[in-house]
């Protein structure tokens, strides 16, 4: 007999009937399909092969079919299959493969993984390792050990499996899984909170807790600010004469404890941060010459009132203001003398035009310079106007004078918080030159003339683009885009109700706008360098300082040597502490950027700062004097640190407004693990000692 295709044909001779097979049995038996193959049949047999089984064909049509007999072989054989296929399966299920992974610990917290591994029948199946759902390697062999060298600080998941020729998993090992150093959490970022915490960090000093900056999401921006603009604020003055109503005698120190007390506690925290942005604007300074403590005071009374009021109102209250007066010489301005070639004193006027107005350039509305056609910066004005505007400025002293007479304008009485007063005799009484064109008559009482110069510099079409991009600068970034420019420039011409200088309206556009709330971790140009006293206020804040008795005693921080290197009303000349045009050669210079705050960095500043903050830290306080010292309430934080990373997430938003990088958090987390959990007191000092040195502390984004 033989077979084809899982045909069964019997060699018979001619004429012998051939007897039935069972077609479906034959081929279950060898494999083959139960439907027999169109290439099999008749055609494919030889000619005397074909007549017999035409024979058998037609023979099979007439007669029954013959009883059916028990084909014992073929059962035996089927028997014979069904135990191989057996034998396999109970082959591929006894098949197995154990892993065991152990450690051994290197420095820095990485180690080498040791991953031990053993396969039974598994034949010659490929043994793949795979690490955290990637193939790692092929493991040779059947048992061994393989070593994953300097595993960094991670979770790691892994697993053997034996592979077919096929590809086709048909054993996986037991899976491992374990820890090599210890791993920090990763940040989760809630975008809405953050977006408050940053506009604490741009419209007051920073968050003072995470209640601070729920509050504030709750809020929203633009009714926060609303609130705080009209949120009431405290008088320095009336601070200083509670002191001396107490019985203790006024002192300079009293100035600067009045300042703090206000930006450190005060409520009205946007309109301090604006008032001490104007305060470095419209800059007078207590070096060089030394002020008076009234006038200091009433300074600053007048830079809060105004935060949120016109600027035109603004600019006069600073014009008249003595302090002003005295640091740039308008405060017994004399006019003009032939006889004796004196000339009206022209700092004033030179300040005001250059620095509190209008700049040096004529300006576009996006603050870009205009040129001329042969691409030169347009001049504002030149050494005419100035002294056109010097002469209107002529005339002015103390108030409490009799302005009638000539000897009291050459030796007045001291008043240093009244605004000052004219002499007309020593007004300079001539016509005057001013901006685009404009000129004072000759004959006008001093008065009027100060009000026609004031009016001809606030009109200036210098001042939106000017002003607003400095405040931007001071509040939000320290390159803001054309764009925005512009449109914090529209409105400070008119503020949506035909005002002009509206600096409420301006404060507000300023914080809403697109530019300030749109958050860019990866932009190199978004946001600034935070000033050194605007850190130590946030950080004060942060760590909860309190005041056993209402005062404090942190007067003088402007030492660069071990303390900030910067104080409000001690800049070290008009120009302020730093320029709002300082840039860094290199990369920033190169990219058109400005950095201005990093004026003030130098390698002085930058240890003297870190030894300060490390000093307050471990002092667990702040105050030359500890009768009014201040101390930090930080048992809040401390009852978090026996747990890194609720620390961290709590650090991350109250010191970094949700800007913490990854490196940050995993350098700080470091540093506390490597102290015991029952440690919380030094864990949270030496994050504290971190976090203050950071980058994210020292940038605003």
């Amino acid at each position: 007999m033989q077979t084809r295709r899982g045909i069964c044909v019997r060699y018979v001779r001619k004429g012998t009937p051939m007897p039935q097979v069972s077609e479906s049995t034959t081929a279950n038996v060898f494999g083959a399909k139960p439907a027999l193959s169109g290439a099999v049949g008749p055609r494919a047999l030889p000619g005397a092969l074909r007549r017999e089984s035409r024979a058998r064909r037609a023979h099979a049509a007439l007669a029954p079919p013959p009883p059916a007999r028990f084909a014992w072989w073929r059962f035996l054989l089927g028997l014979i299959v069904i135990a191989v296929w057996i034998a396999s399966a109970v082959q591929a299920s006894a098949a197995s493969i154990t892993l065991a992974v152990s450690t051994r610990a290197l420095s820095n917290d990485r180690a080498d993984l040791l991953v031990n591994y053993s396969a039974l029948d598994v034949g010659n199946a490929k043994l793949w390792l795979t690490v955290n759902g990637k193939r790692a390697t092929v493991l040779t062999g059947s048992s061994g050990q393989y070593v994953i060298a300097n595993a960094g600080p991670a979770e790691y998941t892994l697993f053997a499996t034996a592979e077919s020729s096929a590809n086709s998993i048909y054993v996986k090992s037991n899976v491992v899984r374990l820890t090599v150093g210890t791993v920090v959490v990763p940040i989760q970022i809630n975008e809405k909170m953050r977006d408050a915490a940053r506009l604490l960090m741009q419209g007051s000093f920073g968050p003072r807790s995470v209640d601070d900056i729920r509050a504030a999401e709750t809020k929203g921006a633009s009714a926060w600010i609303d609130e705080q603009i009209q949120t009431p604020w405290s008088s320095h003055e009336l601070y200083l004469d509670r002191i001396k109503a107490a019985g203790e005698e006024e002192k300079e120190e009293h100035v600067y404890e009045s300042y703090w007390q206000q930006l450190i506690w005060g409520e009205a925290r946007l309109r301090a941060r604006v008032a001490l942005a104007l305060s470095e604007i419209m800059v007078i300074s207590n070096i060089a010459p030394d002020q008076k403590n009234a006038a200091m005071i009433s300074w600053m009374d007048l830079l809060y009132r105004n935060a949120f009021g016109n600027y035109r109102t603004l600019l006069q209250e600073v014009t008249l203001h003595p302090a002003m007066g005295y640091y740039l010489n308008m405060l017994g301005n004399d006019k003009e003398d032939a006889a004796t070639g004196r000339m009206p004193n022209e700092n004033y006027a030179r300040e005001v035009l250059q620095l509190f107005s209008i700049g040096l350039n004529e300006l576009n509305a996006d603050g870009s310079v205009r040129k001329d056609a042969a691409g030169r910066a347009l001049a504002s004005y030149d050494q005419s106007i100035v002294q056109g505007f010097a002469a209107a400025f002529t005339g002015w002293n103390f108030a409490g004078n009799d302005t009638t007479k000539p000897s009291s304008f050459d030796h007045p009485s001291e008043n240093w918080t009244d605004f000052m007063r004219a002499w007309p005799t020593r007004h300079s009484s001539g016509a005057k030159k001013l901006l685009s064109n404009a000129a004072i008559p000759a004959g006008q009482t001093p008065e009027k003339d100060l009000a026609d110069a004031l009016d001809n510099i606030a009109s200036h079409p210098n001042v939106a683009p000017f002003m607003s991009k400095r405040l931007i600068q001071f509040l939000v970034t320290s390159n803001p885009s054309p764009a925005y420019v512009a449109r914090i420039s529209t409105v400070w011409i008119n503020n949506g109700r035909g005002q002009r200088g509206d600096l409420a309206a301006v404060v507000k556009a300023i914080l809403l706008d697109t530019e300030a709330r749109t958050y860019s971790a990866n932009s190199t140009s978004a946001g600034k360098v935070r000033e050194p006293m605007v850190k130590f206020i946030h950080f004060i804040n942060a760590m909860q300082g309190q005041s056993k008795n209402g005062r404090n005693s942190i007067w003088w921080l402007d030492s660069p040597d071990d303390y900030l290197g910067q104080s409000p009303l001690l800049a070290p000349s008009v120009f302020n502490f730093f320029s709002l045009s300082f840039t860094r050669a290199g990369p920033i210079a190169q990219a058109g950027l400005v950095v201005p705050e990093m004026q003030l960095v130098t390698d002085t500043q930058i240890v003297g700062s870190a030894n300060f903050f490390t000093r307050m830290i471990s002092d667990h306080g702040v105050g030359f004097n500890s009768d009014y010292a201040v101390s930090f309430a930080t048992e809040q934080w401390e009852s978090l640190a026996d747990d890194p990373n609720r620390f961290l997430d709590q650090l991350n938003w109250v010191w970094f407004a949700g800007a913490m990088s990854a490196e940050t958090r995993d350098i700080i987390f470091r540093a506390m693990n490597k102290l015991r959990a029952t440690e919380k007191h030094e864990r949270m000092e030496i994050a504290f000692k971190l976090a203050v040195i950071a980058p994210e502390f020292s940038v605003q984004r």
